[in-house]
């Protein structure tokens, strides 16, 4: 590819890597169904890692610029398709960043749900089983979502969130990215201001400026979210209270009423993500106060808890506003497949997601507990681990202007691959990785852990 990436600016590689292949593409100079080099070739070309172009390569996919097409490669998309993208505005910058394909080699400090103890038996047999039905899931299905599965939820809520609802109160969505974009497409017109923290993940942000918002980050300091910065009319404010991601601050109960207050003045929406089922929870969702519902709509996926594959998540809202969502949905009919429906509410009946749930606690307990532990006291000035996860993983801060690109490097070398969070900041300057604590054992992540500190101290 007849590109470079420019080392002395302060935007991201991976970024800049996907805005020199996006103009590629919707100038034609890359033509529909046209296969890309891969990762590892790109990767060489341009003196950068893989993991690099991995990103770039995943946000490419969000916008639906590229497919990846199993044991092929990755392709351009169809002619159809670029024709409708390039329509969109100049000033939209629909970038987001999704997780990377799983790997077969298992590196230390991977973000995501480990698979180790997923019992994928259990699931087969379940798909074995759902198969049989197939003439019923020949339809299109409920714009809500399966009503069974709406129940299992419901039933799931109340037990381990404290969250009590109807399951007429639930829509099912592919994933809690698209929970988002619908409850924005409903919820604001073009010009609104949708407010967002800082940091977050770029996908907050793209989505909701696809959807017309003038979106403002606001810092999150250790009580969460600023919201006497905020201006004084806002629309939206998007929130993880229970564990902010990416750096584990738990909202507290003063910021919150705050936070409340503003919004009901405003007759905005608190929009709350909480992927944090497989995590103790220090705290409770804003949504389970009943005091707080009529301005507030909650958010979770199941991505997170069983594997990245399963696109399913949902949605909770008072049902007036149900009623908006679901109009919404049915019109985009962006509707998620009915089989694995199916399968995760039988998945649920039966048990198997409780006692998951109850396992992978304990599990994650400890590989969290040797993430933390083998972190050396002594570090430079301005590298700074998060004390709380932010998910499945802890922040680590880094000084500003630290090469990460050489940093990462350094890291593949040695088998590890934290994740690179810089852009989720709003200050070009800032620097931080994710380093995940799920996806590996303990003796991985503590040789990982030391060996990246043994780095950052060289």
């Amino acid at each position: 590819m007849s590109f470079q990436v420019d080392r002395g600016t302060a935007r991201p590689l991976a970024e800049q890597i996907c805005r020199s292949i996006e103009a590629r593409i919707l100038n034609g100079s890359y033509g529909p169904g046209q296969r890309l080099p891969s990762t590892r070739q790109l990767a060489l070309e341009l003196g950068v890692s893989r993991s690099t172009v991995s990103d770039a390569f995943d946000m490419l996919m969000a916008e639906g610029l590229i497919i990846g097409v199993t044991g092929s490669g990755t392709f351009v998309n169809s002619v159809r398709y670029l024709e409708q993208r390039r329509s969109l505005s100049k000033d939209v910058a629909p970038i987001a960043e999704l997780p990377a394909a799983a790997r077969t080699v298992v590196n230390a400090l991977s973000w995501g749900p480990t698979l180790d103890y997923f019992p994928f038996d259990v699931w087969q047999k379940i798909g074995t089983e759902q198969a049989a039905r197939v003439r019923e899931l020949l339809s299109e299905g409920d714009p809500s979502g399966f009503a069974p599965l709406r129940a299992q939820i419901a039933t799931y809520l109340k037990r381990r969130r404290g969250l009590v609802c109807d399951p007429d109160q639930i829509v099912i969505t592919s994933g809690m990215t698209q929970g988002l974009d619908l409850v924005a497409r409903t919820l604001l017109r073009s010009g609104d201001i949708a407010l967002m923290e800082d940091p977050a993940e770029m996908r907050v942000r793209t989505t909701l400026t696809l959807a017309g918002a003038n979106v403002m980050p606001l810092a999150v300091d250790d009580e969460g979210l600023r919201i006497d910065a905020a201006p004084e009319r806002f629309r939206l404010v998007h929130l993880s209270p229970v564990r902010q991601f990416p750096s584990g601050v738990m909202l507290s109960s003063d910021r919150e009423k705050d936070i409340r207050r503003r919004v009901e003045i405003n007759g905005a929406h608190i929009v709350e993500m909480d992927n944090t089922a497989l995590l103790p929870e220090p705290r409770a969702p804003i949504f389970a106060d009943e005091a707080s519902r009529d301005h507030t709509i909650y958010l979770s996926t199941w991505s997170w808890t069983m594997f990245r594959s399963l696109r399913i998540g949902y949605i909770v809202a008072e049902p007036a506003m149900i009623e908006r969502l679901v109009a919404t949905r049915a019109a985009m009919d962006f509707r998620p497949p009915l089989i694995e429906q199916y399968m995760l509410e039988q998945f649920m009946r039966e048990g198997h997601l409780d006692r998951y749930i109850d396992r992978m606690r304990a599990v994650l307990s400890v590989r969290q507990q040797s993430l933390m532990g083998s972190w050396p006291a002594a570090m430079p000035e301005g590298v700074i681990l998060s004390p709380e996860p932010g998910g499945l993983g802890h922040m680590l801060t880094l000084p500003g202007g630290t090469d990460v690109e050489r940093l990462l490097r350094q890291a593949a070398a040695r088998g590890l691959e934290p994740r690179n969070i810089s852009a989720w900041f709003a200050d070009p300057q800032r620097r931080a990785l994710l380093l995940g604590f799920a996806y590996a054992g303990e003796f991985t992540t503590i040789k990982g852990m030391r060996d990246l500190a043994d780095i950052l101290k060289s």
